[in-house]
């Protein structure tokens, strides 16, 4: 990739202007151009890239379209150490994940001392909400690029390895970013290395609710719905590649389809999905409780298709919470949610996400998420004490409680969770269920491990003849371990 050696002393719009220009891989007329590693077979090497993830399944998915993208001249590897190449994928959505950041950027200072070579991107939501920031903190930064700038990357790598000084690219983009032919080969096990059972596909990027303690619109833009078309193709695709579940990822899933023209909902996306031959699963996360209506619940309880796991985030238990959060739904209709699913389908799981210490947050509040943990019986949720992020209406509100107490409230939430998981994970042991082999039992060579509809992963604690990736299974469920169940198959 060439670039003008003589433009980088330029300032203000048409130095950023150019800069784009050599990104988006428009020629310059004074160029460099690169020298490639070459072995004797004439082939150019390929060098060891290693992606750290944090956050959500739309950062995993992200890293998987990176591996991906850079498939032509780098392969996964498992350990910083024997990488060329090493990108960081952030969130933003809580303190710790950016604290995590600098804490890893402080381990590569010592690692490009011992390999001087190594390059370093810094990517995902506090790449998009920092930029620039990144690099002139001088931790050794290679690169910086956002959530809409996926593609730009062997462009930002080239002009790196040519001599040009770190850049940011975290540019907002209205259009879909498409994936690579092929993609769907991928799934979102660690470093790409892909078992093809399970699909990852993004429906849409972006939300459009304004939830006061929530980063994301401001990191990943508004709610943009893909094609209904392009995701039938891939997950056509995958179908092909071996895949048996597809696992639809959205900030807001329910709402897809209300920015295309002609408009389309959520269900109607879902029967496609369902209407290609070869799926035999269907997952989604996360549907947002303002938007799921009765066509929604009919089609979840309905198609055989469609795994009996919904994870549907409370954050709180407390109308009052709920209003200074801006979640536009209530704790009866919460419930009634619940119920219209689990009248119909007694063994639905439901795992949820909620928020301890929200600012305001009085005893009272907290007992009645409490409350509502005892009545849902949630199988699983994922809870975090209150973290103001930077540019939210939360962040200027009145904290009312310490940290300390804000993790003591966590640590009684989190106690009453795994109590109720725990009766939830017991009740299993005799019954009957099918499991989707999806992965190896990585704690008994030869084994195989998968999950039932309700999302709970069951291992077999030894080879069973019959038995490989990508077999659906039928199976008892003959014990436990503390998060896990046992299963063998059923003659």
């Amino acid at each position: 990739m060439p670039w003008c050696s003589s433009d980088w002393g330029r300032k203000g719009p048409c130095a950023r202007a150019h800069l784009q220009r050599c990104l988006m891989g428009i020629g310059c007329p004074t160029v460099t151009t690169s020298d490639e590693t070459t072995p004797s077979d004439g082939e150019p090497r390929k060098q060891g890239v290693y992606i750290r993830t944090f956050g959500c399944q739309m950062n995993e998915h992200d890293s998987q379209k990176l591996f991906k993208i850079l498939e032509k001249d780098y392969v996964p590897v498992d350990d910083p150490r024997q990488a060329d190449l090493v990108l960081i994928n952030t969130c933003s959505v809580r303190e710790k994940p950016e604290q995590k950041l600098y804490s890893m950027l402080g381990e590569m200072k010592g690692l490009r001392r011992e390999r001087p070579g190594i390059m370093i991107g810094v990517c995902g939501c506090v790449a998009q909400q920092e930029g620039e920031k990144i690099i002139k903190a001088g931790r050794g930064v290679d690169f910086v690029f956002g959530t809409h700038n996926l593609s730009l990357v062997p462009s930002l790598i080239q002009l790196r390895k040519n001599g040009a000084p770190p850049q940011a690219a975290v540019s907002y983009r209205e259009e879909w970013e498409d994936l690579p032919l092929g993609f769907a080969e991928l799934d979102a096990t660690k470093n790409g290395k892909a078992a093809h059972v399970t699909a990852f596909v993004s429906i849409s990027r972006g939300c459009n609710k304004s939830c006061s303690y929530c980063i994301v619109p401001t990191t990943r833009g508004p709610e943009v719905s893909r094609s209904a078309d392009e995701i039938e193709r891939e997950v056509k695709l995958a179908v092909h590649r071996g895949s048996r579940e597809i696992v639809l990822l959205g900030q807001t899933v329910n709402s897809y389809g209300l920015d295309l023209s002609p408009r389309m909902t959520f269900v109607q996306l879902l029967e496609r999905v369902a209407a290609v031959p070869g799926v035999e699963r269907i997952r989604f996360t996360s549907p947002h409780p303002q938007e799921i209506r009765q066509d929604f619940v009919d089609f979840v309880v309905s198609c055989p298709k469609v795994c009996h796991h919904i994870h549907m985030p409370l954050q709180s238990g407390s109308d009052r919470i709920l209003r200074l959060m801006n979640r536009n739904y209530r704790r009866d209709r919460y419930l009634r949610i619940i119920d219209s699913l689990r009248s119909r389908v007694p063994d639905m799981a439901i795992t949820t996400d909620i928020i301890v210490g929200f600012p305001g947050e009085t005893d009272d509040d907290f007992r009645q998420t409490l409350e509502v943990m005892d009545i849902v019986q949630f199988d699983n949720s994922y809870s975090y004490a209150f973290s103001a992020r930077p540019g939210t209406k939360a962040a200027a509100m009145d904290e009312s409680l310490t940290q300390e107490g804000k993790l003591e409230r966590l640590q009684e939430l989190q106690a009453r969770q795994e109590a109720i998981t725990d009766g939830r994970l017991s009740a299993w042991v005799g019954r009957e269920s099918e499991v989707l082999v999806d992965n190896h039992n990585r704690l008994r060579d030869g084994c195989l491990q998968g999950r039932i509809p309700q999302n709970f992963m069951a291992n077999f604690d030894q080879p069973y003849e019959g038995l490989s990736l990508g077999s659906l299974a039928k199976v008892r469920i003959t014990g436990r371990k503390r998060f896990t169940l046992i299963a063998e198959p059923v003659p």
